[in-house]
């Protein structure tokens, strides 16, 4: 085999490979549902399911219900704990889970966070050992109160895979190597 259809062939495959092997982001929406000691408040979540299957970076909120009556949009979202030491001002990723562990979320009607919910994870900054939940009017007036994991629910309503843009630029360059290796081969 020549040398120049060697190469061909280990570019070609070496591609393969690094197309093959990229990890992708899934990016869904979720059904969302938390009952509080005031109520229950559920909303559709879009954001990205990370490579542990259970972490969700997410997006955006929507469709929210207060004890089964729609509530005030909430298109401010962030890290609840960032926001604090931002000095209530929505920041930061904001994180659920579908196990519910890791959360630090806020959702907020307004960037200075008038009303809305989130969820605090347990930390030195504030104080907190365990985690959290607090809402605003709309959302039942909740003082931060305990998070009881059981009346928690975040479940994928369907998702999408979205490849990662190494995917996408590695199936090109298969296509390129494929089209190179078949170019040379007419040639001879």
């Amino acid at each position: 085999m020549p040398l120049k259809s060697s190469l061909c062939y280990s570019v070609a495959l070496a591609t393969v490979a690094t197309a093959t092997l990229a990890p992708v982001a899934s990016a869904a929406t979720f059904n969302f549902s938390y009952t509080s000691s005031a109520g229950t408040i559920t909303a559709t979540v879009d954001g990205t399911l990370q490579l542990d299957n259970n972490t969700v970076f997410v997006s955006s909120i929507s469709n929210t219900t207060f004890n089964g009556s729609p509530a005030p949009a909430l298109p401010f979202i962030g890290s609840y704990l960032d926001s604090i030491l931002a000095g209530v001002v929505v920041t930061g990723q904001a994180v659920l889970s579908l196990d519910g562990a890791g959360l630090d979320f806020v959702a907020c009607n307004t960037t200075n966070c008038i009303d809305g919910f989130g969820f605090l994870p347990p930390n030195a900054i504030v104080g907190n050992t365990t985690d959290l939940f607090a809402s605003g009017s709309a959302y039942g007036s909740t003082l931060p109160e305990l998070f009881v994991l059981a009346n928690y629910s975040l479940t994928p309503a369907g998702t999408t895979t979205v490849p990662e843009p190494a995917t996408v630029l590695g199936l090109l360059s298969v296509a390129g190597v494929g089209l190179l290796c078949k170019g040379r081969k007419l040639e001879k």
